[in-house]
């Protein structure tokens, strides 16, 4: 086996162990800390999930849609370097890598 395949499959069982990454609806993450990032570019919670796997030390992320306000259209991805804390919410989305 090549050290690029036994490279190329060490990162896929290490990508199945740690589970999937979905978005949660409903749910709001509050930072226990600060936040890593912020962006108001990005258009849905999957794309503010695949933002936060892109991020180093992101762990968790949080959504808000549109809410028609024009500092934060099309809406806001928060990224945090923690698990934070957890509220229900009606409008927005929100995650942990890995489950």
């Amino acid at each position: 086996m090549s050290p690029s395949c036994r490279t190329i499959c060490w990162a896929v069982c290490l990508a199945t162990l740690s589970g999937p990454s979905v978005a949660e609806d409903r749910c709001k993450l509050y930072p226990t800390g600060s936040v890593i990032e912020y962006s108001y570019e990005l258009v849905g919670p999957d794309a503010c999930l695949a933002f936060c796997e892109q991020t180093e030390g992101c762990v968790a992320w949080s959504y808000t849609p549109h809410t028609f306000n024009p500092k934060t259209a099309p809406g806001e991805c928060r990224l945090l370097p923690d698990d934070g804390t957890r509220e229900d919410h009606t409008r927005d989305f929100c995650g942990r890598l890995g489950g």
